[in-house]
């Protein structure tokens, strides 16, 4: 994960294949293809998991309400998915029990519901490890006694998964980049070389950190750019008729205390739309809303009706809670870059993904899964190197990950870090758990600084991770690191910001960056968290 190097590389090799966008698709594509022994590079122009794949409600699962829309397909894929997930992450995709309230007057009863969960464990087949229940009446509230009792039918109780979705991105990149991937972020493609008979030839890029210009030559290109795929395409032919319709998905996060779940659930909209409240170490968040978006990428925003739509329904499904803004301590809006569709309910556009090949040879996938990004991925792998499939002598594509181990982290080192650092000591285990067996040397490491013992603790434990995202995590910005390769900027209570000039001098003296470079990649830090909670102001704008 050596960025000059592979830049290097970019520059002079010819490829198999090439691939646009450093989002799940495009790294779930460039581990699968690497590992049948395809020539594959790959080019994000911003920083890996920027878009959706660091933006989505974080779970690995089956989607049992695509069960109404009759898409028994993807469920089924997508709950195979999740079981051979949990065998290659078990440090970034841990089981969490979902409860599914059912009210009176509410569209699916408690005997659809009951027919739905028989299916989901149906698909998942032998692998089930929690199979569901049922609950009536008041006995829900064992489960989760800050439901609302008015009304209350009874209840549903399954196993989903929880993961952190840029992390699951980083390490999938990591096994590719093992198995022989050349990968770059902050590298823009600018532009697409035809030959004469317009056949792709290379693609022209950009390293938007140092705008250095070369082209990349590759025998195939893949967009898998996410809400860009539109752009990109028209990039190849202007002609191009949109391929996708992008709906924005808005979350907020509040801490534990305010909304102390033990489980995560199921909750409904005050239009009907189902959400979810999920616990994560000392946080619990809630989402997702789903409207359709018109403007650039880039530029989504969360509005403030989008946090009053979450809060609507948190009061809604938890009224003795009375959430209100002051208890939001983050917000992320993402976009669904789904295959364009005439339903009129946003809810109802399928997330299936199609593939779209040009005359020129670029061929283009939209819409599609987080959770079902390997199966995605050998399917795209097939269609674009069809002698491959079943290629003898390849490792299987769902062996382990880079990190995975299945030892949590032991309860006397959480406990030293909790005492030492102040941090809860749920929210220790869920940032140390994440690094899987990598995490072992880096606790090594603190204790031989001896960081824990004396100035700030807090720091130290901050600083662990910072190393580790700019040694092997291929993090070039200060923003790489407090909003993707950890978590701070969403799930700590001051956004990152009490430590982030220091963490802005200590990634500084790591890269060689002048006072100049240090002090505006913290400004921009101080921006992301600026643009954050713009809709406390009303605005809704940056």
């Amino acid at each position: 994960m050596q960025r000059d190097q592979m830049l290097r590389q970019l520059a002079d090799e010819t490829f198999d294949l090439l691939i646009i966008g450093g989002g799940i698709t495009g790294v779930g594509v460039a581990r699968e293809a690497t590992r049948r022994g395809i020539r594959t590079a790959l080019v994000e122009q911003r920083d890996f998991a920027w878009g959706t794949s660091s933006r989505s409600t974080k779970l690995i699962h089956g989607g049992l309400r695509y069960l109404r829309n009759l898409e028994f397909g993807l469920v089924r894929e997508s709950v195979v998915e999740r079981q051979k997930l949990l065998r290659m992450a078990p440090h970034l995709v841990h089981p969490l029990p979902f409860v599914f309230p059912v009210y009176t007057g509410d569209p699916d009863p408690l005997w659809m519901l009951k027919i739905g969960l028989m299916m989901y464990d149906w698909f998942s087949g032998k692998d089930t490890q929690i199979p569901h229940r049922m609950a009536r009446g008041k006995a829900v509230l064992q489960w989760e006694p800050l439901l609302k009792q008015d009304g209350l039918v009874g209840a549903g109780i399954y196993q989903d998964c929880a993961t952190d979705d840029a992390r699951l991105t980083i390490e999938v990149l990591q096994s590719a980049v093992q198995w022989g991937a050349v990968a770059a972020n902050y590298a823009a493609v600018t532009g697409f070389r035809h030959d004469a008979s317009g056949k792709l030839e290379a693609v022209e890029v950009e390293d938007t950190l140092t705008g250095q210009r070369f082209p990349i030559r590759a025998k195939r290109v893949l967009s898998a750019c996410g809400p860009w795929a539109d752009i990109v395409r028209r990039m190849d032919d202007p002609s191009a008729p949109p391929l996708l319709r992008l709906t924005k998905g808005v979350h907020i996060a509040v801490r534990r205390e305010r909304l102390p779940l033990t489980n995560a659930v199921t909750m409904r909209g005050t239009d009907g739309r189902i959400m979810f409240a999920i616990p994560s170490g000392a946080f619990t968040y809630l989402g997702t809303t789903d409207t359709d978006y018109s403007g650039r990428p880039e530029d989504v925003r969360v509005e403030r009706e989008d946090v009053e739509y979450i809060l609507k329904a948190a009061h809604k499904n938890f009224p003795g809670v009375k959430l209100g803004f002051d208890d939001v301590v983050s917000a992320w809006a993402g976009l669904r870059p789904l295959v364009r569709s005439q339903a009129a309910d946003p809810s109802a556009v399928s997330r299936g993904y199609e593939l779209f090949p040009s005359a020129s040879g670029l061929v283009t996938v939209a819409g599609g899964k987080l959770t079902a990004f390997r199966a995605m991925a050998s399917h795209i792998v097939d269609y674009l190197f069809p002698a491959t499939k079943r290629a003898q002598g390849t490792a299987p594509s769902d062996e382990p990950l880079p990190g995975a181990t299945k030892e949590p982290v032991a309860n006397d080192i959480v406990a030293a870090i909790a005492k030492a650092t102040g941090e809860p000591e749920a929210e220790v285990v869920r940032v140390a758990q994440r690094y899987g067996r990598r995490f072992a040397p880096m606790w090594e490491q603190l204790k031989a600084d001896g960081a824990l013992n004396g100035g700030d603790p807090l720091l130290a434990w901050r600083l662990l991770q910072l190393r580790q995202a700019v040694e092997h995590e291929m993090a070039v910005r200060l923003e790489d690191v407090v909003a993707r390769r950890t978590s701070l900027l969403l799930f700590s209570q001051d956004n990152g910001q009490r430590h982030l000039a220091a963490l802005g001098q200590a990634m500084g003296q790591m890269l060689r960056w002048s006072e100049s470079r240090i002090a505006a990649e913290i400004d921009q830090c101080r921006q992301r968290v600026r643009e954050m909670f713009a809709w406390k102001e009303g605005a809704g704008q940056a």
